[in-house]
């Protein structure tokens, strides 16, 4: 509880972008760059408007997401289901009920470890600082996902500890210490670099799959931490312990480098939200894959999650295929 609240409280920093938001064209290009810079304007990430394909089809396997994702809600297997697909070679992207409003929940503690590497750039040694978990409060206790590991009462971890603990597990003990340490200033620049808040009707503190497709966007491109930096918070999502989403979709062994999140909402916390939001490094053509679900049931709204893994990611494979037979001339 303390961990939401505080959450929610540097979640509002962004929505002070709402006024420009209004007044564009999502339909259009959209660029992101960088603010606090008055020579220069570096490029955070440009988006091309939805479907475009440079030199190649629009994304051939949409329909067939989009049948399995409306076969889902007709049979009320979910009352809410979106995915947002992105190709990062060249850009390409869909949404299906990509602008859904999710409780991004334990995803918000991807800012939290992307401003203590911004930090970090300045001053490595900020790694290396410890901090003392008393014990005194369990966050874990609220979580329905609970860590496997969790952190000893009296210990100290480094930053670098708290950051692997945090995202290896989802642990809410450590985002909280990590939180706490951190200027609301910190938080703010990473809102507002990454230019997420682009669905600015959303209210409560709530995003879409497309905004959130802003952290993972410019952490791939290296646009806002360095080069070094986004490698290592690539490397700390990858370590995520969540087996039964995106990456139980995948063969084994591909890297996946996500960050789930689960909130329960009603009296006797009937309504469940599971989502999780990732880059599957698919040899050829790696791609971001974020899918929210709203329903009754935990095990099958991960059984769609993974599901969905499936089909894309066997349908990015066909699709390298069938380029190459086209490219060698067979029919």
């Amino acid at each position: 509880m303390y961990l939401t609240a505080a959450t929610l409280l540097f979640i509002g920093g962004w929505f002070g972008h709402s006024l420009y938001e209004q007044q564009r064209d999502r339909a259009k290009s959209r660029r992101a760059r960088l603010v606090g810079y008055f020579f220069t304007s570096p490029l955070l990430d440009v988006e091309l408007p939805e479907g475009i394909v440079i030199g190649r089809e629009p994304i051939p396997f949409k329909h067939k997401i989009n049948a399995f994702v409306q076969k889902q809600l007709d049979t009320k297997q979910v009352s809410k289901l979106g995915v947002y697909y992105r190709d990062l070679h060249d850009g390409p992207w869909f949404g299906i009920n990509a602008k859904e409003a999710l409780y991004p929940a334990s995803m918000m503690k991807v800012p939290i470890m992307i401003a203590w590497l911004k930090r970090a750039e300045h001053n490595p040694r900020e790694l290396k600082h410890t901090y003392t978990y008393d014990g005194a409060n369990d966050r874990t206790a609220v979580q329905l996902i609970k860590p496997e590991n969790k952190l000893i009462p009296g210990r100290s971890y480094t930053v670098d500890e708290l950051l692997v603990q945090m995202m290896t597990y989802s642990d809410n003990n450590a985002a909280f210490i990590l939180h706490s340490k951190l200027e609301t200033s910190e938080l703010n620049a990473v809102i507002d670099g990454m230019d997420i808040n682009n669905e600015p009707d959303i209210p409560d503190n709530l995003l879409s799959l497309h905004a959130y497709s802003g952290f993972f966007r410019i952490l791939y491109n290296a646009a806002f931490l360095n080069r070094e930096m986004s490698e290592k918070a690539l490397g700390l999502l990858s370590l995520q312990d969540f087996p039964q989403g995106i990456v139980g979709g995948v063969p084994k062994g591909t890297p996946v480098a996500s960050k789930f999140g689960e909130h329960v909402e009603g009296r006797n916390e009937e309504e469940k939200h599971l989502h999780e939001f990732g880059i599957v490094y698919h040899p050829k053509y790696p791609y971001i894959l974020g899918i929210m679900t709203r329903g009754h049931d935990f095990n099958k709204q991960a059984e769609i999650i993974r599901e969905i893994s499936r089909m894309i990611y066997a349908a990015v494979d066909a699709d390298i295929s069938i380029e190459k037979n086209t490219m060698q001339g067979t029919p």
